[in-house]
């Protein structure tokens, strides 16, 4: 059945007036509909990627190019860019998944259908005959027709498993790398969770360090330890990185050791006590305005042991709150302007992005080579990605009115995608 033919189809008040077979069928062939045009993208893409994406738009990354003219997260992005070059020629290479790219096109499976197939495919060594590899992904096209994309992925698998049996042969010359990993995610409540995996010999480290700190302790009277072995744990760890932090030992990280900044009028600092409201969430007081690292907010009593803790690192505040000018005379950007840069910016300053003010740059407008200063009114934050794209690119970066800098798309952008400016940084202090 054609598309022209479901849509005539339609009732003309509305789908509520259809029957069941007129409903079915339109859902089945608007997804096909669908699919055929994520697999034409597909081939943009392809020839996007065949040119250079650097070369052809000034990006360093087709992901980045993706998510300023689609606005797709950076994972999403990758994952078209894969199956695009999996299913269609480039001059970087063959096709990895000729036969699932014809059945996209013609939509019959779905873009997750191609990357399950493309995946298996792509890990069969080269020694796998042709001819074998070939017969695998017809077997693995005929039946991402007719079942899911995890019944595929399974499939894929086990093609895997018979064609390259022995798996992956390890290299002499190449030591396996250990397998790490640590998910870290702020909560709600306004709390850190974290989970992760540690190979042996870290998780016995990690073992070996929290054990002196997470020992039983009795209380002055004698009484026992009452809390449980997580919460020795997580006592534990927060002292060991109470220890780290007082070391000193870190590397730099934006020009300077890593460090704790409390943004917080000194009069409030002051009076905290007297001036600061209560969390009805936690019971704690919480003192208005009172901010760590320009993002996470505190209560008074932790502004407090925080000051009493550290060095106060004090920023010069205008009467509206702005940052005073900290500029000097030099080429690079000084310990105190980068945290006035850090209290204004909080992170990269192009539109979308959220990288912290840790992984930016201090990045020269009007560049210093063309006769520009180094004051905070020449001066934003920028991520490495974007650092680099405002140099090879049409993107323009500008001072604003209110001392903030802006950044404009160049013109092929906005007339592609049709509106204004993405949205500012969310990490932006008001």
């Amino acid at each position: 059945m054609s598309e022209s033919a479901v849509i005539e189809r339609a009732p003309a008040a509305g789908w509520w007036q259809a029957d069941r077979d007129a409903l079915v069928a339109g859902l089945v062939e608007r997804e096909r509909a669908i699919r055929r045009l994520r697999a034409e993208q597909d081939a943009i893409l392809a020839e996007v990627t065949s040119r250079g994406v650097l070369a052809e738009f000034g990006y360093p990354t087709g992901e980045a190019l993706l998510r300023d003219t689609v606005h797709v997260d950076r994972g999403e992005a990758r994952k078209r860019l894969a199956r695009a070059v999996a299913c269609y020629p480039t001059r970087a290479g063959t096709v990895e998944a000729p036969a699932a790219g014809r059945a996209h096109r013609a939509g019959e499976i779905d873009g997750e259908h191609v990357e399950a197939i493309a995946g298996a495919l792509g890990e069969l060594p080269g020694e796998v005959p042709v001819a074998e590899r070939e017969e695998g992904e017809r077997i693995l096209v005929e039946l991402a027709q007719r079942s899911t994309p995890a019944v595929v992925r399974r499939a894929g698998r086990h093609l895997v498993a018979r064609l390259d049996p022995d798996g992956k042969r390890p290299r002499d010359d190449e030591p396996a790398r250990p397998r790490r990993e640590l998910l870290l995610g702020w909560r709600r409540d306004g709390r850190l969770g974290f989970s992760g995996v540690l190979d042996r010999e870290t998780g016995q480290q990690l073992q070996t360090a929290l054990s002196p700190l997470a020992k039983p302790r009795p209380a002055e009277n004698g009484e026992r330890d009452e809390r449980s072995t997580g919460q020795r744990h997580g006592d534990a760890f927060a002292e060991m990185i109470d220890l780290v932090l007082d070391e000193g030992k870190l590397p730099t990280e934006g020009g300077e050791k890593p460090r704790l900044i409390v943004t917080l009028p000194w009069d409030e600092l002051r009076d905290a006590a007297t001036s600061s409201t209560t969390d009805t969430t936690t019971g704690a007081s919480e003192a208005a305005g009172a901010l760590v690292n320009h993002d996470m907010p505190v209560t008074g009593e932790q502004a407090r042991r925080i000051a009493c803790d550290a060095g106060v690192i004090p920023a010069v505040l205008g009467t509206r709150g702005e940052v005073l000018d900290l500029g000097r005379e030099q080429r690079l950007v000084s310990t105190a302007q980068r945290r006035a840069l850090t209290l204004r910016d909080g992170g990269c300053v192009f539109p979308g992005c959220d990288r912290p003010h840790r992984w930016c740059h201090a990045h020269h407008i009007h560049h210093w080579a063309d006769g520009g200063t180094t004051d905070l009114a020449n001066l934003a934050l920028l991520c490495g990605e974007h650092h680099r794209l405002i140099h090879h690119s049409d993107w323009q970066i500008h001072p604003g009115p209110d001392g903030r800098p802006y950044c404009t798309p160049p013109t092929w952008l906005t007339r592609a995608s049709h509106h204004d400016l993405p949205p500012p940084p969310t990490h932006a202090v008001a």
